[in-house]
């Protein structure tokens, strides 16, 4: 990440000034509108039971596209939900766009979105274990986005999603996540310490390409993307002890 601005930085004290989960929201929407977006989002990922209206902290959208989003159901096929849901890494709207993971039908979403006046955006997936993976997105007609751009918004977007929950802590019962094995969960909290495969098999006394395997069995039980997301889910159901 490349350095940011004193700009950001006065933005992200001003948030810890701010006393409303609705004034820090506003005022990072500020900051983002210099970027060109006019329009935001705070929610999180729905679980197998959950709604989106039930899990939306924040939003301000065009008139009539969060009640054609809400009516049409589009939160289950809604490529950025889905990326969001593999990966916690930022991106554009437009780059899922021309990613083959995502089918005519599911891109649709977005340009039907541009139709509303949201061209593009800019997303950032924040993953805790209180609340899973939430995202924080900004939309409208954006200049194009420099590295450190990206970098100043997604500080800003972490930091008002951070105030804003301290300021509005929101009980959300997340789904139970299946148990793992008493050697996954040695493997897992070995990875959690920051050993490598290799070292894990070191220290447990089998092959590298075993810890490998367990790491990656782990991944496939809690349907998550990275590593680190597999130990802040076991960290979540105590699996693995901080």
């Amino acid at each position: 990440m490349e350095p940011v601005t004193q700009v950001v930085l006065d933005v992200v004290e001003q948030f810890e000034k701010l006393e409303t989960s609705e004034a820090v929201w506003n005022h990072f929407l500020l900051f983002a509108k210099q970027f060109g977006f006019q329009f935001g989002a705070l929610f999180d990922l729905p679980g197998p039971h959950e709604r989106l209206e039930e899990t939306m902290v924040c939003l301000s959208g065009p008139d009539g596209w969060p009640e054609r989003y809400f009516a049409q159901g589009y939160v289950s096929r809604d490529p950025l939900v889905l990326q969001s849901a593999q990966s916690p890494d930022p991106y554009m709207w437009g780059e899922l766009l021309t990613n083959p993971a995502y089918n005519s039908g599911q891109t649709r979403i977005l340009h039907e979105a541009a139709e509303f006046g949201m061209q593009n955006g800019f997303a950032v997936p924040i993953l805790s274990m209180q609340y899973g993976m939430t995202l924080v997105t900004v939309s409208g007609s954006p200049k194009k986005l420099s590295t450190r751009d990206r970098a100043e918004l997604q500080l800003a977007a972490i930091s008002a999603h951070a105030r804003i929950r301290e300021l509005h802590p929101r009980k959300r019962r997340l789904p139970p996540l299946p148990p793992l094995s008493p050697r996954e969960r040695e493997c897992l909290a070995w990875s959690a310490a920051g050993k490598s495969d290799w070292e894990i098999g070191e220290i447990l006394s089998i092959s590298e390409r075993t810890a490998y395997a367990h790491i990656e069995n782990i991944r496939r039980k809690y349907g998550v993307a990275t590593r680190h997301q597999a130990i802040v889910f076991g960290l979540r159901s105590g699996a693995i002890y901080a």
